[in-house]
């Protein structure tokens, strides 16, 4: 059995269901809780099972990335960075709040849990995080 905690989020899963249900019990006799029933939806993660097995997705935390980057009515690309792009820590000018950059970039980081399509790219462009630029945000 294996039980992941986040801040007030309890996941639960194992191969003992019976197990798994006095675990339940005895959690509810000293906290508040909820069953919510089977994990669907986990920190961003989307999980679908069936008797294939588990598939995760970032589908929804993906769309909202794009959302809060302002990429909604953006096309499609078939590549996540131009080919033989150059990126250099000294070109452009510096960003006045590298907030945004930083918080787009962590986001793409864990994007690439279930995209790992994008990890060169977003491994290229996180390594301007201590002092991003304008150049690099468009890259972003």
């Amino acid at each position: 059995m294996f039980l992941l905690v986040y801040v007030d989020d309890i996941v639960i899963t194992g191969t003992d269901l019976a197990l798994i249900d006095q675990l339940k019990q005895h959690l509810q006799k000293s906290f508040h809780m909820k069953d919510l029933g089977p994990l669907t939806y986990f920190l961003g993660l989307e999980i679908h099972a069936s008797s294939h097995g588990i598939f995760l997705s970032q589908h929804k935390y993906a769309m909202d990335l794009v959302a809060v980057a302002g990429l909604q009515n953006s096309p499609p690309l078939d590549t996540p960075m131009e080919s033989n792009l150059k990126l250099r820590k000294d070109e452009g000018d510096l960003l006045s709040d590298p907030a945004a950059y930083r918080t787009l970039v962590g986001s793409l980081i864990y994007l690439t849990n279930t995209r790992p399509d994008i990890s060169y790219a977003v491994q290229q462009v996180s390594q301007f995080m201590a002092s991003p630029r304008h150049l690099l945000m468009a890259a972003v």
